[in-house]
Parts: structure tokens; sequence; C-alpha cells
């Protein structure tokens, strides 16, 4: 049997706030980037526009996770590579988690999330050709594949907006 300093010591960990910064193993990219998270941050708040904020969606998985609104601070005026995806995330060397890039047809080939598309791509800047855009990333937050995380993002003013939805897909 455990001491009452073992013991404490599990209690401490099990309530230390998961926006601390310290991601713990299986922990989604969503809950280990704090300094991103917008609840954590008022500048980063008002930094969201306004329609990501009251999307009412649910992306469809075991989970039906909603979408939450989502702040990158990110310099460049192009929609982000997989690999910048990955710096971004903070997802380097040989522990990166699997990011995929899919298409809005592979992401939505039902059309249920257009209006969720729509609204990130409507709160991203115009691009220097005077068209915005969007890129889905797929990011697996396991092993296996079966957590994971969608990411739909727009570049905004030096940052990527947008939004994520947890899923778990058996």
């Amino acid at each position: 049997m455990a001491d009452d300093a073992s013991y404490n010591t599990f209690l401490a960990r099990a309530n230390q706030d998961p926006r601390s910064g310290h991601a713990a193993e299986g922990e989604s990219t969503s809950q280990a980037r704090s300094k991103f998270d917008p609840s954590s941050s008022t500048s980063t708040n008002e930094a969201i526009p306004a329609s990501l904020r009251d999307i009412d969606a649910t992306y469809t998985s075991d989970t039906d996770s909603e979408f939450d609104p989502v702040f990158f601070s990110y310099a460049s005026d192009e929609l982000p590579s997989v690999e910048q995806f990955k710096q971004v995330l903070g997802t380097k060397g040989e522990n990166a988690r699997r990011i995929e890039e899919l298409s809005v047809k592979d992401f939505d080939p039902r059309g249920e999330y257009s209006v969720v598309v729509g609204k990130v791509e409507q709160a991203g800047k115009m691009g220097a050709e005077g068209k915005s855009g969007v890129k889905i990333f797929r990011v697996d937050l396991d092993h296996s594949g079966t957590r994971v995380e969608y990411y739909v993002l727009a570049v905004g003013e030096r940052s990527l907006v947008g939004v994520v939805a947890k899923a778990v897909e058996s």
C-alpha cells in the first residue's frame, strides 16, 4: 500500500490544470497548446473573429465533438504545408504525430460542414491575389489513429484562425 506522500502526489497530479502547458501522455494538441488557447488569453480571445465563436455545429464521430475556435501566431500570408503546420503545433522530430492535409471534399463529402468551412474562410483575410481559402488538417492523437483532431484553418492577420473538432473514429 502507498504512503500518504505518494497518495498526495497522485492527487496533486490528478487535479492539475490541463491548461498549465504541461502535456500529459495522450493529451490532445488542443489541450497542450495553452499559449494558443482562446480561453487562456484575453488578447487571443479578442483576436478570434466573432463568427468563429458562435458556430453551432458538431463533428459527427463516436464522440460528436463541437467545433471550437483556435488561434495560432503565424507570420506567413500563405496557408501552411503539413510540415509548417507540424511546427505550428510543435510536433517536431521523431515523435511527431501523423498529420495529413485533406481536401474539403474528403473532409466533408456530404456537405454537412459547408457552413463551418464558409465561416472559417470568411474569418481569414483576403490573400495577395484577392482570394481567401481554407486548409483542413487531420492530426492523429495516438498511434492507432482512432483519436484525431480536425483543424479547419484560414490565414488571419499574422495568424492562423479557424476551428478544431475532436473525433474518435472506430
